[in-house]
Order: structure tokens, then C-alpha cells, then sequence
């Protein structure tokens, strides 16, 4: 972990043991210990914030991450504050160093994650499993996008973007769906089908496909109909 060496040569450009460190950033000999021998991996914010006064520094700067650029206001918000009376100077420091303690106290009660989330790759076909009339799928035409890898995308083998409304309002024109391939699936489950050449998102109803819009009446499966199942819808990516 290269944020923790960096923590660890602060330390000793300064010449500190752990007890001497403890001291001075009000932090404990046993939260120290913890986090400079690599058994700590998410640090809470307020440990980081402590050690970076302490080391009078960023925590980027701690934990060697690239110095970020400066922030400036807009001109206009310049302006405006020059223009203020005392009064009203006094009342926006107040709501800024209001929102500031919020801020900080709202980041110091959750882990500073320094772990990068696992990614991977999938198909997203080009085009759209209806929602709707139907439409051809799958075929050469896809790209690949990016999916953090976590116990609800890990199954995924593809992706589709709903076309119509349907499957509304639980899913909407143009959400992309997450599909773990499969040749069937139970009943009750959602899924991609093909019928006699078009392609549908529904749930299975057994001997038909079902719509979650009541606006929409069900889709009934015959012997003589071409029935291809791609797989079991597991979810849809956030926007």
C-alpha cells in the first residue's frame, strides 16, 4: 500500500515513535499501531485530518496523491462579496464555516477509502431488448462498458438498454439492464427473449411473457412460436 510508506516517511523525516506521534495528534498508541502495520486499510477522515496537522500538511499530500488544482470562486460571487456591508460579510462567513464543520464532521464518521473499486468489462448491445413492440437483438453491433465489480454485478455476462415503458415504472426507456445469460429461467423472474425473431424484456409468466405496466396486456406463447431465452435480468446500472 503506497499511501501507507508515504505516512511512514513522514513519520520518520520527523523524527517520531509511535507514543511521540500519539501525542501530538490525539491519536491513540493503539489506533496507530494498527494503521502503521498495515492492519488498518480503510483509516477513519478525523485519523487522517489528525496526522496531516500534526505532519502540517494536506492528507493528498500525507498520502501522496497528486496536489490538486486550487479552487477559485466565480467573479461574479467576487463581486457580490465585496459589494457586502459588514453585516452581511458576517452572515456568509457564518454559513460557510457552518457547512464547512458539517462537511467534516460528515466525512470524519466514515472510512477514507483508499482502496480503487474492482472493474471489469461487459457487452452493452446496440440494440434495445423492447419493452414495449418488440425489436431484433443481439448480433456483431455492441460496445463495451464499465461495471464495478461487487456481489450484484458479479454475475452479469451482459448488457441491454430497455426500449419503451412496459416494464414501467420499476424500469424506464433507456435504462441499461444487467443479464446473466441463461437458456431459461423460473417463473415469476424477469428476463430477455427472443419470440419468432423479436426481442423482449418481461417477466416470465410460464406460458407468457408479462408486463409490469398495467397499460399493457400479456404476451401469450403457442407451441408454434420461436422462443429464445437470453437470460435473467439481475438489475439495472444507476444514471
Amino acid at each position: 500500500m503506497q499511501w501507507l510508506e508515504h505516512i511512514k516517511r513522514r513519520k520518520k523525516e520527523c523524527g517520531f515513535t509511535n507514543e511521540t506521534l500519539s501525542e501530538k495528534s490525539g491519536i491513540s498508541v493503539g489506533t496507530l499501531n494498527k494503521l502503521l502495520s498495515g492492519a488498518t486499510t480503510d483509516p477513519k477522515l478525523s485519523t487522517l485530518l489528525a496526522l496531516a496537522q500534526t505532519f502540517e500538511c494536506t492528507v493528498d499530500e500525507l498520502l501522496g496523491f497528486e496536489k490538486k488544482e486550487s479552487f477559485s470562486l466565480p467573479e461574479t460571487l467576487t463581486q457580490k462579496y465585496a459589494e457586502l456591508d459588514s453585516d452581511g460579510a458576517e452572515a456568509v462567513s457564518y454559513i460557510i464555516n457552518k457547512e464547512y464543520t458539517r462537511v467534516l464532521k460528515e466525512r470524519a464518521s466514515t472510512p477514507y477509502s483508499l482502496e480503487v473499486p474492482a472493474t471489469r468489462k461487459i457487452r452493452l448491445y446496440d440494440t434495445p431488448a423492447s419493452a414495449g413492440t418488440g425489436s431484433y437483438l443481439f448480433g456483431d453491433q455492441f460496445s463495451e462498458i464499465t461495471i464495478y465489480t461487487n456481489s450484484k454485478t458479479e454475475s452479469a455476462d451482459f448488457a441491454v438498454r430497455v426500449y419503451g415503458d412496459s416494464m414501467m415504472p420499476r424500469f424506464e426507456n433507456g435504462d441499461i439492464l444487467l443479464v446473466e445469460g441463461a437458456d431459461e429461467i423460473s417463473k415469476g423472474e424477469l428476463g430477455i427473449f427472443s419470440i419468432n425473431g423479436e426481442s423482449y424484456f418481461k417477466k416470465y409468466g410460464g406460458n407468457s411473457l408479462i408486463s409490469l405496466n398495467p397499460m399493457y396486456g400479456d404476451i401469450r406463447l403457442t407451441d408454434n412460436d420461436r422462443i429464445i431465452c437470453f437470460g435473467r435480468v439481475i438489475g439495472k446500472l444507476k444514471k
